[in-house]
Parts: structure tokens; sequence; C-alpha cells
């Protein structure tokens, strides 16, 4: 388990997600889930612009699937 120093005030909104049981930790990971962090999505845009397209039967034949 780790500690997460937090301002008082951003306790109190994370407070407001917890519904049910959940866990903080439940809390933290839903709205991670749904907002992925801004570099996995520029990474992301690059690679559709950069990078050449694979196909699929090239992929599993390189993975040994």
């Amino acid at each position: 388990m780790t500690t997460v120093p937090v301002k008082a005030d951003t306790l109190r909104r994370l407070r407001g997600y917890k519904a049910g049981g959940a866990s903080f930790d439940q809390v933290l990971n839903d709205l991670m889930d749904e907002i992925p962090p801004a570099g996995f999505i520029q990474e992301h845009l690059r690679r559709l612009r950069e990078e050449e397209t694979v196909d699929w039967d090239r992929v599993k034949a390189q993975l040994k699937l």
C-alpha cells in the first residue's frame, strides 16, 4: 500500500466519487480508465500518422499465434 498526499479539497472531491463500498483505489482506477493519459493519446495519434499499417495475419505470424 502507498500513501498519496492530496490537498484537503482534493480529498473532499474524491470522496464524492465513492459509492457503495468502493475503495479509493477503485475510484481512482475507474477515473483513469475513463480518461487515458495525454501522452498515451499523443503517441497513439503519432503512430496512426507515421507508422506502417500491419496486417493482422502478419502480426499473428510474428507472434507465432
